[in-house]
């Protein structure tokens, strides 16, 4: 049985009311930390159990709008334990404000097939994984699951580049909203909490003003 888990509290902040969705402006929700399978293909059916898991080690607490249909919650009580920010502690809000936006909450994404997210801004060009040089024309040459090297003329999966922590290819993606690159990152304990919810490894990238593949459906 699952635990109540017991809001984080910040100052100057209210809880939303659950009749009413996140307006978020256009500054907010631009950058976010990912985390996903290795293996492209993998997913969880039914959504739902992932979703108990992740409340029952109190990554994620209750859903911010019960009744539309998505997958936003409000981090769990154990949050800081598996996000780690780095330099001088930021002012991390974890509930709405006056104007319901602008506060640090998580989603859960499943798409039908296999899904490159990319960040459009603070973007790195991925890197060949036959001759490991920046392939920076990769948008004209993507197919649905590969993508042409003009420097060495080969061939390979969306998941074999190395796309340095600025995309990911997978089917399922825990979103972080409001971290920027290397603000924070996932502690060893989080990866291995969800390998063993999921029987597979997991890591993580960050994208701003994200973008996704064409063939996505969630």
């Amino acid at each position: 049985m699952i635990k109540p888990i017991k809001q984080k509290k910040t100052t100057q902040s209210q809880t939303i009311n659950p009749a009413d969705t996140p307006v978020m402006n256009p500054g907010f929700d631009q950058c976010s930390l990912y985390l996903c399978p290795e293996q492209a293909a993998f997913k969880i059916t039914p959504l739902p159990t992932l979703i108990t898991a992740l409340q029952e080690i109190a990554l994620i607490s209750k859903q911010i709008n019960p009744q539309k249909a998505n997958h936003h919650y409000f981090i769990g009580d154990r949050y800081l334990d598996y996000i780690a920010y780095l330099g001088c502690a930021p002012a991390i809000q974890f509930e709405a404000n006056e104007d319901n936006n602008k506060f640090c909450f998580i989603k859960i994404h499943q798409h039908q097939t296999a899904t490159l997210i990319y960040s459009q801004k603070q973007s790195k060009a991925p890197q060949c994984p036959h001759c490991k040089k920046p392939v920076k024309e990769w948008e004209n040459t993507i197919t649905a699951s590969t993508i042409h090297c003009g420097q060495c003329h080969s061939t390979a999966s969306i998941e074999d580049f190395n796309w340095r922590k600025m995309a990911g290819y997978a089917q399922l993606f825990i979103e972080i909203t409001d971290i920027f690159p290397k603000e924070a990152i996932p502690q060893q304990l989080l990866l291995d909490k969800l390998s063993n919810i999921s029987n597979v490894d997991w890591h993580y990238f960050f994208s701003c003003q994200q973008a996704i593949t064409k063939n996505a459906a969630s």
